[in-house]
């Protein structure tokens, strides 16, 4: 029933323009920064370390406006699940650096394409799978039925989609050994143990070393992929060639390229990002808990 109703309420943001459901998110932004909501602390945590040069009231004002963002982010779900493909793509304004894919394409190699949660990042899935064999990595969720519909909605325009796990590994490689693409989220926290602490932002952040592995592994170029929104418009879609170094001997060099990139992108629109993810949950030893503990 509750997918049900999710699917409906979709089906009725998918009747209404984008111009007016990125209006409409301003008031809902608002309306979230005044209710109480625990990942307040979350968000302003991360703008505190992330942004150690604004004060209060510049981080407040952040805050704010990503909400804004969040909202249009949910507000587009509508369009990302049940528009066609010829009104979707209406609404990209501009495409940059596709060229990069189409080089790495054309080395018989496939390509590793590296996202992360800026954005609206449900939309590079259904581009890219428009254009060339596309299989992406994901964290299935636990239920089922929602498994089901999202990977309907992120594989409708031909896309392939493996859940994260003991075989992934092989899935992809055999995906690369294809010339497909494939693509992966830089900025999910791994598991405990499973990662190194790489530093972004000047924060060591616990990082997986899956896209320094597979390039090592593979020589499969790779590049760096996210769609802006862009107000009452729609997306830009931009890609970007990572370059040699990503695929360095030591994960610590391998990394570096793409927690730059990273940061970048967040600044070049940091209200588009995920402030509400804890990214650096996970410490060092003996560094003490990142967040606040939720009030009960």
């Amino acid at each position: 029933m509750q997918i049900l109703l999710a699917r409906l309420l979709l089906r009725l943001l998918a009747l209404m323009p984008l111009r007016l459901l990125h209006a409409l998110a301003v008031p809902l932004g608002w309306l979230a920064w005044r209710l109480p909501w625990y990942k307040h602390a979350v968000i302003e945590t991360n703008l505190r370390h992330c942004f150690p040069e604004l004060d209060k009231s510049q981080r407040q004002q952040l805050h704010r406006d990503h909400l804004v963002e969040m909202m249009r982010l949910a507000l587009e779900s509508g369009a990302v699940w049940y528009w066609s493909k010829r009104r979707l793509f209406r609404h990209v304004v501009s495409v940059e650096g596709w060229e990069a894919v189409e080089e790495s394409m054309a080395r018989g190699k496939g390509v590793l394409m590296v996202g992360a949660h800026v954005g609206n990042w449900e939309i590079l899935p259904l581009f890219v799978s428009a254009r060339v064999p596309f299989v992406a990595l994901y964290k299935a969720p636990k239920r089922a039925d929602l498994d089901a519909a999202v990977t309907a909605s992120r594989s409708r325009f031909g896309a392939q989609l493996i859940a994260s796990g003991s075989p992934a590994m092989r899935q992809m490689l055999a995906a690369l050994r294809r010339g497909e693409a494939i693509g992966l989220l830089a900025d999910q926290q791994p598991k405990q143990g499973e990662g190194v602490f790489a530093p972004l932002f000047g924060i060591p952040a616990s990082t997986m070393t899956l896209v320094n592995r597979l390039a090592r592994k593979t020589g499969t170029p790779v590049v760096f992929a996210h769609a802006e929104r862009i107000a009452g418009r729609g997306w830009t879609i931009h890609f970007q060639a990572a370059g040699e170094a990503i695929g360095a001997d030591d994960p610590l060099e391998g990394i570096a390229p793409m927690h730059r990139w990273l940061e970048a992108v967040i600044r070049r629109r940091p209200a588009q990002y995920l402030w509400s993810y804890k990214r650096f949950s996970v410490r060092p030893p003996g560094e003490d808990d990142f967040y606040p503990p939720r009030r009960r």
